[in-house]
């Protein structure tokens, strides 16, 4: 129907509707195929610059879910992360740098994460406002400084800085995991013994708190 009235647009949103509920249930190929194949070229004829770079980032997040890292890299880092940054849209260029941070994060390169989530990440996240996000940068902070061994600050922002919003936001199932980080580390600390570096993360990529990638008209 979309096709018979020319609607290319629209056709691409809802093919990228159905791509993500692919990628959801776990047919990563169907859904790279669709991205790459089906939609990108929408938007390059289209000359949607924007929509193209979301494109980008949703193909690299299934080479990320997939484990191919590197190129998942590189993709953030030049094909969508450049476009943000050309055409101003900060919370978007957050968004990506976010998902750089946390590949470099898996990787065990833990200094430039940190650095890129407390330097170039939450000030932005403060000044839009948004509490969601700045949440899930702070608590992706505190998992690495608990990783690293640096239990008294990672308690710290537990404590003070992301209990209190996950209340406000009736976000239980991010408290609970709170309160568990909040025990092993006081459990550890009684022991003497650190705690396990190989924690889920407080906020799952899959989280309505953790940051997306919006499309116009569609929500990523």
């Amino acid at each position: 129907f979309l096709r018979r009235l020319g609607d290319s647009r629209g056709e691409a949103i809802t093919m990228g509707q159905i791509a993500d509920i692919l990628q959801q249930q776990g047919e990563t190929n169907k859904a790279l195929r669709i991205h790459r194949e089906e939609i990108l070229p929408v938007f390059e004829r289209l000359g949607d610059t924007r929509e193209g770079a979301i494109t980008m980032s949703k193909i690299a997040d299934i080479l990320r879910q997939r484990g191919e890292m590197d190129e998942a890299l590189r993709i953030y880092r030049e094909e969508s992360l450049p476009v943000f940054e050309r055409l101003g849209d900060v919370r978007e260029g957050a968004i990506m740098m976010s998902k750089v941070a946390d590949i470099l994060q898996q990787r065990g390169e833990t200094n430039e994460a940190l650095r890129i989530y407390r330097e170039e990440l939450l000030s932005v996240f403060e000044r839009l406002e948004d509490v969601r996000s700045r949440a899930a940068t702070m608590g992706k902070i505190a998992d690495i400084l608990q990783q690293r061994g640096e239990m008294e600050e990672a308690l710290r922002i537990y404590r003070e800085e992301l209990l209190s919003v996950f209340e406000r936001l009736g976000d239980k199932r991010s408290k609970a995991i709170t309160m568990e980080r909040i025990a092993r580390i006081l459990q550890a600390r009684k022991l003497g013994s650190p705690s396990s570096s190989k924690e889920q993360p407080l906020i799952p990529p899959t989280s309505p708190l953790a940051p997306q990638a919006t499309a116009k008209g569609n929500s990523s």
